[in-house]
């Protein structure tokens, strides 16, 4: 890690990915690119308020990778189980697993659903994640359990996270089109933008410049 050599006042230096690096991971197969056709039920607990690296907004982008694919992903479930307040939390692993079983073996799919600190079912069914990955009134697990973004998002970026060398744009040109939501950045702002970004920022709708 590069930091900044006063403190802040001057700011840390850019790096660039490495492309053969880039290259590499997309052709090992370390790189999900949404082709999968295996049952698939992602259960996760909630916890976006604990100090936690699983955040919650992965198993959405896995989805959205499968939907930039082929617009399929069916067969993916999503559940979470509420992991608040902290302490002691319910494991939904054997109903899962009971599920799955029902479902290679005779067809039977699961639904999307979420559950309360103590596993019982807060809602299931094919909209309870509705508002997440669409613009559609939030779902009741989308309400139950709030997804929050990320720097890269917050900039701009996809949620499926799949871009790893961006092509650029101008701090100007970002600004002027809104990348940055409600906010305003006013001429310090910009100008502190422009200084730790002189080469410009992400322009995410060009897709992914290291891609084989």
């Amino acid at each position: 890690m590069r930091l900044s050599p006063d403190g802040g006042a001057t700011p840390a230096p850019r790096t660039t990915g490495d492309r053969i690096a880039t290259k590499g991971a997309y052709e090992s197969g370390h790189v999900f690119a949404g082709r999968i056709d295996i049952p698939i039920i992602d259960w996760r607990h909630y916890l976006e308020e604990q100090l936690d690296m699983h955040n919650t907004h992965q198993s959405f982008a896995s989805r959205q990778r499968m939907l930039n694919f082929d617009k399929d992903a069916s067969n993916q479930v999503i559940w979470f189980t509420d992991a608040r307040p902290s302490g002691p939390m319910f494991d939904q692993t054997p109903q899962a697993l009971a599920a799955m079983d029902q479902w290679v073996l005779h067809g039977v799919r699961p639904t999307d659903r979420c559950f309360t600190t103590a596993g019982a079912e807060i809602a299931s069914g094919p909209t309870v994640w509705n508002g997440i990955l669409d613009k559609k009134p939030a779902g009741a697990c989308t309400q139950a359990f709030p997804i929050f973004g990320t720097s890269r998002t917050v900039a701009g970026g996809p949620i499926e996270g799949s871009i790893y060398a961006c092509k650029l744009q101008s701090v100007g040109a970002a600004i002027d089109r809104g990348v940055y939501g409600s906010w305003v950045p006013s001429a310090a702002d910009r100008a502190r933008l422009e200084q730790i970004f002189p080469t410009g920022v992400c322009d995410y709708r060009k897709g992914d410049a290291a891609k084989p």
